[in-house]
């Protein structure tokens, strides 16, 4: 690009970070023109930023007014012409073709604020995406903080609906000074600890208590990083679900979407098959099944595993170093000593760090997990996107979680937390007499249900080793056990290699609120 005149080099500067390597950024690009440059690349010989200039040079009056603009305001450039071309492009030979994988190039930040608890776990549902949630550990939710759904508004429950959250919310808030007040009292500042620190370590674990109250109608807030195509699958799942507040909030992300993505969101739409798939196989069930009795089982129970498991890891390092064919390698590891494959998985995990995943080829390994939780410990546990998950509604039938922290504090308010559970469950089984969809909604964050969890090898390490850290909440620290005990038991050659925290620290977040308070007295 040594040849531009100082016009074009003015807006390249301006759309890149340099202009002569073979290496650069993009900026400053609206995400269906960046999604269209990054297109170009599969049926042009040339490069991104000539092919920019290119673009905006269709029309020269357009471009003489960028660079003028340019050099006047020193800051953001009218886009509209390079977002037009981009439109057509996409629409006519993109979008009209099936080409969606053009939309990934375009990536967008969405907020979401005011939703509930139980649209989140619909929304996070989506694999290919990044979310970051409001916290139920550091964020106290006032008496305001929840959404009473169209299904059940419309209802000759809702006064008892409301009724209900208004009691949920009255004990959330009702336990945070006994609770706190307890936990202080069960782990107390010890000589030399920063005060502040504990203080915060203590609040933490309150809230990690009285979560369990909270029902799934919470509103929270939601951060949502992803592309284009993501996005409008995501939309069309969310306009193609049962319950109204889902659909409204596909029709609210369509709406603005558009605003940002107006040809790469044309296709989003509701859609059939997924409605479908949803009714017609939920009514097959049920006629296959007749009516079911739910049984609590394991906390965290042994799907499936595959029973070569090791081998297929071990082959997989062996072909990759090799020239073996897949065959050939599951043959020489079938003849290796245990000595031998121990070396083996040691010449390619030796020199593993602290933060480094497990090996590539772990992931030839596949194991399966029969999970059964409460509705917190999904809420967190949800966010592994790499694992494959199927999980059924929240229902009252499996019963729900004491926090220890409130069986501390006296069997009054453990009665108090009962009658809330018990009063919750009731009205769900009013609800689900209409709406089994809509009942989710009053059901406390306490009330346990079941989840399959497929994931490879790489994932499980991954998984265990960040949720059984002593800052995490003691409901997925315990499943992240039980699957640290089922892999060992399964691979008994891999065992030594995962990493699973079994402490037991009375503030678990301690040691980081610690090292925070360091860093702010340097």
């Amino acid at each position: 690009m040594s040849s531009c005149n100082d016009d074009e080099k003015l807006i390249l500067s301006y759309f890149f970070t340099n202009l002569d390597k073979p290496i650069f950024l993009a900026k400053n690009f609206h995400p269906e023109v960046w999604a269209l440059m990054q297109a170009r690349y599969s049926r042009s010989s040339i490069g991104m930023r000539e092919g920019f200039l290119e673009l905006l040079k269709e029309d020269g009056e357009n471009f003489a007014q960028l660079v003028q603009y340019l050099r006047e305001s020193k800051g953001g450039a009218s886009m509209d012409h390079a977002v037009a071309k981009a439109m057509q492009f996409m629409d006519k030979w993109v979008l009209g073709y099936g080409h969606s994988s053009v939309a990934e190039g375009a990536v967008v930040g969405v907020g979401l604020e005011g939703v509930s608890i139980l649209a989140t776990k619909v929304i996070e549902d989506n694999r290919l995406a990044s979310y970051i949630e409001k916290s139920t550990r550091y964020v106290s939710f006032d008496r305001n903080s929840f959404l009473i759904p169209q299904e059940i508004k419309e209802s000759s429950l809702a006064k008892d609906a409301e009724k209900l959250i208004n009691l949920q919310f009255q004990t959330y808030q009702d336990f945070h000074e006994p609770v706190l007040s307890r936990i202080k009292e069960l782990s107390p500042v010890q000589a030399g600890q920063n005060e502040n620190a504990w203080l915060r370590s203590c609040a933490a674990r309150r809230f990690d208590s009285v979560r369990y109250l909270l029902p799934a109608c919470t509103k929270t807030s939601l951060g949502w990083t992803l592309n284009a195509r993501t996005l409008a699958h995501a939309i069309s799942k969310l306009l193609s679900h049962p319950l109204a507040e889902m659909r409204q909030i596909g029709e609210a992300l369509r709406e603005e979407g558009k605003k940002c993505l107006p040809s790469l969101l044309k296709y989003a739409e509701r859609n059939e098959y997924f409605v479908s798939t949803e009714q017609d196989g939920a009514e097959f069930v049920n006629s296959l099944l007749g009516a079911v009795k739910a049984k609590k089982g394991e906390a965290v129970a042994l799907a499936f595993a595959d029973r070569d498991g090791e081998e297929k890891v071990l082959a997989a390092i062996l072909y990759k170093h090799s020239t073996l064919s897949l065959k050939e390698a599951r043959g020489r590891v079938k003849k290796m000593s245990g000595a031998q494959k121990e070396a083996l998985i040691e010449s390619v995990l030796k020199t593993r760090g602290q933060f480094d995943a497990l090996a590539r080829e772990f992931e030839h390994c596949a194991i399966g997990f029969d999970v059964l939780m409460d509705y917190g410990a999904f809420r967190d546990l949800q966010r592994h996107r790499l694992c494959t998950q199927s999980n059924q509604l929240l229902t009252p039938n499996f019963g729900y979680d004491v926090p220890e922290d409130i069986v501390a504090c006296g069997e009054a308010l453990v009665a108090k937390y009962k009658k809330v559970m018990k009063k919750s469950a009731q009205l769900y089984g009013e609800l689900a007499k209409t709406n089994i969809h809509a009942a989710q909604y009053v059901l406390p964050l306490a009330y346990k249900k079941r989840v399959l969890m497929d994931m490879n090898l790489r994932q499980a390490f991954y998984l265990i080793k960040l949720r059984s850290t002593p800052q995490g909440h003691i409901s997925y620290r315990c499943i992240a056990k039980g699957m640290y005990d089922l892999v060992c038991k399964q691979y008994p050659l891999f065992a030594k290699y995962f990493v699973c925290d079994l402490s037991n620290d009375e503030l678990g977040r301690l040691k980081q609120e610690t090292k925070f308070e360091e860093k702010l007295a340097r």
